[in-house]
């Protein structure tokens, strides 16, 4: 998540900080880059950080790992029958967010995880997934001088209140007992005023799912529920990505024959993950094909 704080809080003392724990550079971007996206792939952080070489990057990562206080922690994971061996995914400790803090002052925003990490060998490419998005997202911003203001996803976790439970942070609350979980939620600061995005990260071919997912979005949109949630006078979007094109396209063909969506067709933004990787992040599509902007 951009900081634009970041380069004014870090000063002089940045320098004996690194060099007592001993951080290249690159590692302290490795470090950087966990505390923003919480979880990433080995492939990830080599889009990340800079580093060309996955060996190296292993190199760097092992000395983050084997220390006497470890600042980077790992999970790893069998063979996929059709993939081969996933990738390990990687995340700070508690030790790396009192030294990045120290470096960076005591407000600087990290993610990372606070209890077992066992949900990631139930969902793991779709958390790599919405991570992706994440990535995109980041990217563009950096570049078009917007700043993401705040992004949350489903595998953040706040305490409920009650009986000590926890809920994901990127609920929006329909009723006192109702609730649907997005699986991100991303305000950008635009020179105009704050957006406010649901992001859904679709994996598979289940397209009466989608259907059903962006109906209670539609429920949630003429409630005003997202934009009252985080204290906005305008309406919210629904960023809908696609792991494969086709089942893209079959879900926009499925909205556009609902006549309950007629009215909020400017609420829905479509993209592929394969075109989020490779076109600006801005363009984007309603559901009857018509191309539109992220704002």
């Amino acid at each position: 998540m951009k900081n634009n704080s970041s380069s004014k809080n870090k000063n002089n003392t940045n320098a004996p900080k690194l060099s007592f724990y001993r951080l290249s550079p690159l590692q302290e971007k490795i470090l950087v880059s966990l505390a923003c996206y919480k979880f990433l792939t080995t492939g990830q952080l080599l889009e990340l950080s800079t580093v060309s070489d996955r060996a190296y990057l292993n190199k760097l990562l092992v000395n983050l790992k084997n220390r006497s206080q470890p600042l980077v922690g790992s999970i790893t994971f069998g063979v996929h029958p059709q993939l081969g061996k996933l990738q390990s995914i990687h995340y700070i400790t508690t030790h790396s967010v009192e030294l990045l803090r120290e470096l960076f002052g005591e407000h600087y925003p990290v993610r990372f995880p606070k209890g077992k990490h066992g949900l990631f060998q139930q969902d793991y490419f779709h958390r790599v997934h919405t991570i992706e998005v994440h990535i995109a997202l980041t990217k563009w911003a950096e570049l078009n001088g917007i700043e993401v203001g705040y992004f949350c996803t489903y595998f953040d976790k706040l305490s409920s209140g009650k009986n000590k439970g926890h809920r994901a942070e990127s609920a929006i609350h329909l009723s006192d007992n109702e609730y649907l979980i997005a699986d991100a939620l991303c305000i950008l600061k635009t020179p105009a005023r704050e957006e406010l995005y649901a992001i859904e990260m679709y994996n598979g071919n289940d397209t009466h799912r989608v259907h059903g997912s962006l109906f209670q979005h539609l429920h949630a949109l003429k409630k005003g529920q997202p934009s009252r949630q985080f204290g906005l006078k305008h309406g919210s979007r629904v960023l809908c990505v696609f792991e494969f094109e086709v089942y893209k396209v079959q879900a926009m063909k499925r909205l556009s024959e609902d006549e309950r969506f007629a009215n909020a067709k400017k609420h829905f933004l479509f993209k592929s993950l394969e075109k989020l990787k490779t076109e600006d992040f801005f363009e984007w599509r309603l559901f009857d094909g018509e191309k539109t902007g992220v704002f």
